[in-house]
């Protein structure tokens, strides 16, 4: 007995997380590309330099006083947009923020999410509560394939409304599974079925 299948195969849906220590040193986050994320950080529809990746807040802070978020993170001013453009469109998301305030705010952010034509789908409003010294919330997503996501906060109620602070932590997501990957499942359980027949027939023989 033989057995043919041809596939092609490429790298199916992979998870990817990011710790913000990737950097080593603060950088700029406003058009920064880091593990297929392009970062965009804007104030008043202008790009800012107002968002750092690889940073602390509050600065000089001991460890243990966070609860979803960790040192160092993606720091900037609640004023802005922070928008997430991802390099292949994801079908999960998860991200902790953490934002100035004392108290609980609802909601603390929104996070607004386009498929692949960049057309907004869905807009979720996030409550945050303080969890430590921060108030803090966690944004999670599963279901159809989002290319960006766009964050926006509550800053009016913020701790210090002239100059509010937001930070962001443990950002994952994954990727879509590429049409030819599963083509490739198939042909590895077709090979699998196929080994398997040969064996039996042979330990007849």
């Amino acid at each position: 007995m033989a057995c043919v299948v041809f596939g092609t195969a490429h790298a199916a849906g992979a998870s990817t997380k990011l710790t913000f220590d990737e950097l080593g040193f603060p950088t700029p986050v406003d058009n920064l590309t880091v593990k297929g994320v392009t970062f965009d950080f804007k104030i008043d529809g202008v790009d800012s330099n107002d968002a750092m990746y690889n940073a602390s807040f509050p600065p000089q802070l001991p460890s243990g006083l966070l609860a979803n978020v960790q040192q160092p993170l993606l720091e900037g001013n609640a004023k802005g947009i922070l928008s997430l453009d991802f390099a292949a469109p994801v079908e999960a998301l998860e991200f902790a923020v953490g934002v100035e305030a004392f108290r609980p705010l609802t909601p603390g952010f929104s996070v607004e999410l386009l498929d692949k034509g960049l057309n907004s789908f869905l807009i979720t409003p996030v409550n945050t509560a303080p969890l430590a010294i921060l108030s803090e919330g966690l944004f999670k997503y599963s279901g159809a394939s989002i290319k960006k996501a766009i964050l926006s906060f509550n800053s009016e109620f913020f701790l210090n409304p002239d100059n509010p602070r937001f930070s962001l932590d443990n950002l994952s997501y994954t990727v879509v599974p590429e049409p030819s990957s599963l083509i490739a499942l198939l042909a590895s359980s077709a090979i699998s079925a196929c080994l398997y027949r040969v064996r039996k027939q042979q330990k007849v023989v």
